[in-house]
C-alpha cells in the first residue's frame, strides 16, 4: 500500500457514506461522515495558513466531542502529530506533553486557556486556538479553500497519547499513521462490527476505529473524567434513544450500568459488548451476563498494545471454574505474537534465555504491526519496556502471565508489584481473584512491603462498604487466600483507583494510605 495520511483513509468512508452519522455527541447533534470530511478539509487548510505542517504537532485539550475529533484529523489532514491530552489531565501531564512533544500549537476550550496563566511551558507554546463554545468555534478557523490531506510517511507520528503513570512517569506513546491501520485491523477483526451497528465507545480512541468502519459514535453522556459516576439510566436512555448496538469501556463504567440494571429489572440493550483496560474479575463476568442481551467479551490489552487477546465472559467464567490460578483473557489475537520471559527487573537486550516454559508465569511480551516500537523522546522507558530483537521490537507490558495448554493467556498481577517473600514469589491477580470470592469484598489490592528478614510482607488490602472487617471475616479472608501468606490484612472503605479507568488499584497511591503499617497477623498454620 502506497504511503497515506491516516486522514485520508478515514475519509474514503465519507466518500461511501456522507449521509451516515458519523459522531452523535450527548446533546444529540449529528456530524455525518460528509459533513465531518468537509470540516476536517477545511480545518485543516485553515491549520496550515497558520503554518502547521509535517514535522509540526498539535496539543489537544478538548473533551470527548465532536470538536475533538474535527481538531484532531484536521492536525493529521495537514501532515502534523496530534498530541491528545485525556479530559482528566492535570498541569503535570500538560507540562509533560510539551516537554516531550514540543507543539507549535495548542487547541483548547476557554477553560483550558487559562492553563496559560500558571504554566509557563503551555505560554511557551507559539499559537493557541480556542475550542468548544459557540462563540469561540473552531468553525472560525476553517477555510473557504479545503485542501486534500497532505502526503506523509507510513512511519511519520500521527498520534502521541500519554500512558497514565499510575506505574511511574507517563510516557509518551507516539503512533505513526501505519501503526494507526494496523491497529484498526486488528480491533476491527476482532470486535467484528457489522455494516448497520452503532456504537457508544467511552474511550476517545475507539472513535477513530469507528470513523474507519464507516460506524456512528454515539458519545456517552457521562463526564470522561469520572468513569466510576457515571449516571446509569441517563447512559440507558441514550443507548435505547440512539438505537446502540455496540459498546466499549471500563469496567467501571459497566459494572455501574449493569449494577443499575440488576436493581432495576432492566437489560443493557446491545448486540455485543467489550470491556477492559483492567482486570475483569469473575463477579463482574457473571453480573454483566446476567443483564446484557447481547454477548460480553473481554478484552485485554495496553496503551502500547490493543488488542493483545480476548475472550467472552462466558467462556472466562467456565474455564476459570477449575482450580487454575488467575484471570483468563483469552487467547492472542492473530496480528499480534506473545512470549512469557523470565521475571526480571532491569532491561533485557536480546530475547535469547529469557523464553520460560509452556505453564510457567512471567512477564507478557508482545509484537506486531500494531504494537508501539518507541517512546518520543524518551530513551530511559525505551531501554526499559522495549527489546530488540533482530528487525523486531518486543514490548514488555509490565503484566505478569502464564499459557494453558490451549494457548490462553492468564493474567497474574504486575510484575513490579509481586511479592517475594522467603525466597518465594507470591502474585496479586491470583490472590486477588480468591479475595474477591469472600461475600463483601468490593475490590482487592495484594502487594509487597519490604521486611529486612523475610524479603517483603504479604499485605492483602480489601474494599468493604463499611471499610472494616469483623474478625470472621479475616478468618474467610485468610482461608480463602490459602496457601498464598498473608502477613498483614488491612480494610478501606475505597481503595485508590487509576484516573483513566477508575477500575485498577492505583499502586503508588495505596502504599501511601498503608503508611505507616498495621500489626503483622498471626500466620496461618
Amino acid at each position: 500500500m502506497d504511503p497515506v495520511n491516516i486522514a485520508a483513509r478515514l475519509a474514503e468512508r465519507a466518500a461511501l457514506h456522507p449521509d451516515r452519522a458519523a459522531i452523535v455527541d450527548n446533546g444529540g447533534l449529528r456530524l455525518t461522515f460528509g459533513e465531518l470530511d468537509r470540516r476536517v478539509r477545511a480545518l485543516g487548510a485553515g491549520l496550515a495558513r497558520r503554518g502547521l505542517g509535517p514535522g509540526d504537532s498539535v496539543l489537544l485539550f478538548v473533551p470527548l466531542s465532536p470538536d475533538l475529533y474535527v481538531a484532531l484529523l484536521a492536525t493529521l489532514h495537514c501532515g502534523a502529530t496530534a498530541v491528545f491530552v485525556d479530559a482528566w489531565a492535570d498541569r503535570r501531564r500538560l507540562d509533560a506533553a510539551v516537554r516531550v512533544a514540543s507543539p507549535k500549537m495548542f487547541i483548547g476550550t476557554p477553560k483550558a486557556q487559562l492553563l496559560r496563566l500558571v504554566s509557563p511551558a503551555i505560554r511557551r507554546i507559539p499559537v493557541h486556538l480556542t475550542a468548544g463554545t459557540r462563540l469561540l468555534s473552531l468553525r472560525r478557523h476553517e477555510s473557504a479553500t479545503p485542501t486534500d490531506p497532505a502526503r506523509v510517511d507510513d512511519g511519520a507520528p500521527a498520534l502521541v497519547t500519554l500512558t497514565t503513570g499510575s506505574t511511574g512517569t507517563p510516557k509518551a506513546a507516539a503512533r505513526s499513521h501505519s501503526f494507526l491501520w494496523a491497529q484498526h485491523l486488528a480491533l476491527a477483526h476482532h470486535l467484528r462490527p457489522r455494516e448497520d451497528d452503532v456504537d457508544m465507545p467511552t474511550l476517545p480512541v475507539f472513535v477513530l476505529n469507528n470513523l474507519a468502519s464507516g460506524i456512528p459514535s454515539v458519545l456517552p453522556d457521562f463526564d470522561p473524567r469520572r468513569p466510576a459516576h457515571v449516571d446509569p439510566a441517563r447512559i440507558h436512555r441514550q443507548m435505547i434513544a440512539e438505537g446502540v448496538t455496540t459498546s466499549s469501556g471500563s469496567p467501571a463504567f459497566y459494572e455501574r450500568l449493569a449494577r443499575w440494571c440488576a436493581e432495576t429489572g432492566e437489560r443493557i440493550p446491545l448486540r455485543r459488548l467489550f470491556t477492559g483496560g483492567a482486570p475483569v474479575h469473575p463477579p463482574l463476568a457473571r453480573l454483566l451476563t446476567s443483564v446484557a442481551v447481547g454477548t460480553v467479551g473481554v478484552v485485554y490489552g495496553s496503551s502500547e498494545a490493543e488488542p493483545i487477546s480476548g475472550i467472552e465472559a462466558r467462556d472466562m467464567l467456565a474455564v476459570m471454574r477449575g482450580a487454575a490460578e488467575g484471570i483468563c483473557v483469552g487467547r492472542p489475537v492473530p496480528e499480534v505474537e506473545v512470549k512469557i520471559l523470565r521475571p526480571h527487573d532491569g532491561p533485557i537486550t536480546e530475547m535469547a534465555g529469557w523464553e520460560v516454559a509452556r505453564g510457567e508465569t512471567g512477564e507478557v511480551a508482545v509484537a506486531g504491526a500494531h504494537v508501539l516500537a518507541g517512546y518520543l523522546n524518551d530513551p530511559i522507558a525505551e531501554l526499559r519496556n522495549k527489546i530488540h530483537d533482530g528487525g523486531r521490537v518486543w514490548h514488555r507490558t509490565g503484566d505478569a502471565a502464564w499459557l494453558d495448554g490451549e494457548g490462553r493467556l492468564w493474567l497474574m498481577g504486575r510484575i513490579a508489584e509481586r511479592v517475594q517473600r522467603d525466597g518465594r514469589v507470591w502474585w496479586g491477580g491470583a490472590a486477588e481473584v480468591r479475595a474477591l470470592q469472600v461475600e463483601g469484598v468490593r475490590h482487592a489490592a495484594y502487594l509487597g512491603i519490604a521486611d529486612g528478614g523475610r524479603g517483603q510482607r504479604a499485605v492483602l488490602c480489601v474494599e468493604t462498604a463499611s471499610g472494616t472487617l469483623s474478625a470472621r471475616d479475616r478468618e474467610r479472608l485468610i482461608a480463602a487466600l490459602a496457601p498464598i501468606p498473608v502477613d498483614e490484612l488491612r480494610a478501606f472503605r475505597a481503595i485508590p483507583r487509576d484516573p483513566r479507568h477508575a477500575s485498577k488499584t492505583d499502586t503508588a497511591a495505596l502504599r501511601r494510605a498503608l503508611s505507616p503499617p498495621v500489626t503483622s497477623l498471626p500466620l496461618p498454620e
